[in-house]
């Protein structure tokens, strides 16, 4: 008993130290903000709006408890505000994310593109991270600024599946599935594929990467034939980029800031609408990150490896 009691009081413990840590690391974090781009304060006025794109791309957020709506839906409706704020005057879209599902990818893009033609001017900023669906989303801005450093790149389409088949039959484990059609366990992690089947994956494959290039070149305003060559997976930092002009300028994110009030015409001064959280969302989202560990990168792979064996989608597999 009272060795339980030891763990529960320990538990007990280091949930009040996390949340101190966290409540102290969101004061500073308001404190540095106020003096740098990262605007939250009682300033009014025509201004800068900031959305961010972090960790994998998917329509909802990653299921957790403590997420606070980190999905593409999240992003879409963040640029629906965005839109509709008289405000508003250029949108930064921050970027920190492996890609991710095809049609979550292609929703952000298509929203930024609305915009776009609204004549709202858009810059992507590329933190360390911004390849395959990260790229996609970027591309539908009308400016991409990168880090020299930053990840990028591979455009191209992925649906992986474990075969483990092998496994279970050395384990002794058998499959009964009842299907309505020949092809409804397709992609199952208990048996081969079929060739029939393989070609059928395939053809998705191909039909969303000429969507992917086709986007891509629209973007940058390039012919489909200038990006195809290096349109092959690959990843590149974001120098090499520059060099393929994927990317327009390399620099950081107050850069972005900068070229974003540049080509709106406004003063160096105006504000910088961040996407706002109550204290109580930043405490529990630090929180989680303390938990789970890692960057967002990270868990971005990490998720991948998981849940997503099963998607096809617009993301860099390292």
């Amino acid at each position: 008993m009272d060795r339980n009691r030891k763990i529960l009081i320990s538990i007990l413990a280091l949930l009040v130290l996390s949340s101190v840590i966290a409540i102290v690391d969101i004061s500073l974090n308001m404190q540095q903000k106020r003096g740098g781009v990262s605007i939250r304060g009682p300033q009014v006025g025509s201004g800068v709006g900031i959305v961010r794109v972090e960790g994998a791309i998917q329509m909802t957020g990653a299921g957790s408890p403590l997420a606070m709506g980190q999905g593409a839906e999240s992003i879409i409706r963040r640029l629906d505000d965005l839109e509709h704020n008289g405000d508003i005057k250029a949108v930064v879209v921050r970027i920190n994310s492996p890609g991710g599902t095809v049609g979550a990818s292609q929703e952000i893009y298509q929203k930024l593109w609305k915009l776009r033609k609204k004549n709202i001017p858009l810059v992507a900023s590329m933190g360390e991270m911004a390849a395959s669906g990260g790229y996609y989303v970027a591309s539908a801005c009308n400016y991409i600024v990168a880090n020299h450093g930053s990840i990028t790149g591979s455009i191209g389409v992925i649906a992986m599946s474990p075969n483990l088949r092998g496994l279970f039959q050395k384990i002794g484990i058998d499959m009964n599935v009842i299907k309505s059609g020949k092809y409804k366990d397709i992609l199952s992690s208990f048996r081969d594929l079929r060739p029939e089947e393989r070609e059928l994956i395939q053809d998705m494959i191909d039909s969303s990467y000429r969507k992917f290039l086709k986007d891509v070149a629209l973007g940058r305003n390039q012919n489909e034939s200038d990006i195809e060559p290096i349109a092959d997976g690959r990843v590149m930092s974001g120098e090499t980029a520059l060099k393929y002009k994927l990317v327009d300028m390399l620099g950081t994110f107050e850069d972005a800031v900068d070229k974003a009030r540049q080509m709106a015409k406004l003063s160096e001064d105006c504000p910088v609408y961040e996407e706002t959280k109550t204290p109580f969302e930043q405490m529990f989202m630090r929180m989680e990150g303390m938990f789970r560990g890692g960057s967002l990168m990270d868990q971005g792979l990490r998720e991948l490896h998981i849940e997503n064996n099963y998607r096809i989608e617009y993301r860099y597999v390292p």
